[in-house]
């Protein structure tokens, strides 16, 4: 990942726990732990905003990071002591940087990344390979140094919106773990090949309806802050690839979500759902990019 973006969101996360650190500080190497902590993070904030029951019923929930590179994904799950797991791949925040760099590169300096990224992916995205990186622009109106910011902005709200997407099936009792409990273990931190297994295999019946995900995952961001717009970003970006490659999906997340065009309108309509219900007092329509 782009050292610009991992920088600020390292900073950001632990500028926001502990008080202090500063940017220069940072080393390179915590950059994939930096965008699993920010996952975290907007985890914790989703569930706080929860109501009392919801909240009681998945206590001890935690962002668990899958490590393979070459695999995107994304899912719901218990883990092996039973408590409720959102599952992100180190592949999925691969393409999370790709797609926050694209988005911010068009919102903030009028390039159109994000359009083509997804006929890219299409043509030259590889079974078994890393997520091809976005393409890139001239800059045209944005610093290196603002579109770095940006970008860090775009993936935040991206994460936040992935999480909320995985955590919907939770809430609404299609994944029901055994065991929820407050307590850590140590174990927990590593996220193992026998609970992968377990997990790909029971995912399926765990997500049942992923318009109904979606839709609530959107209204929950933007409940807390969040724009939606980093979501039809990805999704937009995915379209093609499941398009070209429907017979096989190339990743996971594919798989597990598919129907990509039709999700594009399950988030746009919860979104105008969302604002169109806004009290006035509550808009800001004049620092809001238009929606796609």
């Amino acid at each position: 990942m782009k050292l610009g973006l991992i920088t600020g969101m390292v900073a950001g996360v632990l500028l926001a726990t502990a008080g202090r650190a500063a940017a220069e500080e940072i080393a390179p190497g915590l950059a994939e732990d930096a965008v699993a902590a920010v996952a975290s993070a907007e985890l914790a904030g989703l569930v706080a905003s929860l109501g009392d029951e919801e909240r009681r019923r998945l206590r001890g929930v935690y962002v668990a990071i899958d490590t393979t590179l070459v695999d995107v994904a994304a899912l719901p799950a218990c883990d092996d002591d039973g408590d409720y797991v959102v599952v992100l791949s180190r592949g999925l925040l691969e393409l999370v940087e790709g797609v926050a760099y694209a988005e911010a590169s068009d919102l903030g300096a009028g390039t159109r990344l994000v359009a083509a990224y997804g006929p890219l992916l299409a043509r030259g995205q590889r079974p078994g390979a890393r997520p091809l990186p976005a393409p890139t622009a001239a800059p045209v109106a944005a610093s290196p140094a603002s579109l770095d910011q940006d970008a860090a902005d775009v993936a935040r709200d991206l994460l936040a919106w992935l999480v909320a997407d995985e955590l919907a099936h939770a809430v609404t009792g299609a994944l029901v773990c055994p065991r929820p409990t407050v307590t850590r273990e140590s174990g927990d931190d590593v996220w193992t090949a026998a609970e992968r297994a377990e997990a790909m295999a029971r995912a399926p019946s765990r997500m049942p309806r992923i318009a109904a995900a979606d839709a609530w995952a959107t209204t929950r961001t933007l409940a807390r802050g969040r724009s939606e717009l980093p979501a039809l970003a990805l999704l937009e970006i995915l379209a093609p690839l499941e398009e070209a490659r429907a017979a096989a999906p190339v990743w996971t997340y594919l798989a597990l979500h598919p129907r990509t065009r039709a999700r594009v309108e399950a988030v746009r309509e919860a979104a105008k759902g969302w604002l169109d219900a806004r009290p006035p007092a509550s808009e800001s329509s004049a620092a809001r990019p238009a929606m796609r």
